[in-house]
């Protein structure tokens, strides 16, 4: 199984009579994992504004020092789009009136892949047994070594993408 992949394009194209810079963005994923999300998950969303519009969760990908004002008034624009799994899968495009609002939708369709990872990753477990003895349990080497080792390949697969 190939692991899921985030493409980016990134281009200035003239639209309207007017150069708009422009951000595709489109997740390549494996057949077989494939199949199963356009069955039943096409509708779920992966990124949606008003979830982040007051602050942006911990552990999520960070918005650079200099995306901070860009990113705030992107969040609370009505033109903010939402993103969804369908549109990841088919290809979503975003016009923005300005580089930094590019720079805005590229980070929330990262931020949106990871939300996918997470998503795909139970996908991947659909029809098997997954058994939680609690987070911690010291008695539990087994699923906490699973964890750590399901951590680290999660982690590599980021890197990979990211790469």
């Amino acid at each position: 199984m190939t692991a899921p992949k985030l493409v980016i394009l990134k281009r200035m194209l003239l639209i309207q009579g007017k150069v708009r810079p422009c951000c595709h963005v489109q997740i390549v994923l494996d057949p077989a994992i494939k199949s199963i999300v356009e069955e039943h998950f096409l509708s779920e969303a992966l990124f949606k504004r008003s979830a982040y519009s007051q602050n942006w969760p911990q552990g999520a990908i960070s918005v650079p020092a200099a995306l901070a004002p860009a990113m705030s008034a992107f969040l609370k624009n009505d033109a903010c789009p939402e993103i969804t799994v369908k549109t990841m899968l088919l290809g979503q495009m975003h016009q923005a009136s300005n580089i930094w609002e590019m720079m805005c939708f590229e980070l929330a369709a990262k931020l949106s892949f990871d939300n996918f990872l997470a998503l795909a990753t139970t996908v991947a477990e659909l029809n098997s047994n997954v058994i939680y003895a609690g987070r911690g349990h010291s008695a539990n080497a087994e699923a906490l070594a699973f964890d750590a080792d399901m951590s680290a390949e999660l982690r590599a697969m980021r890197s990979d993408i990211a790469a």
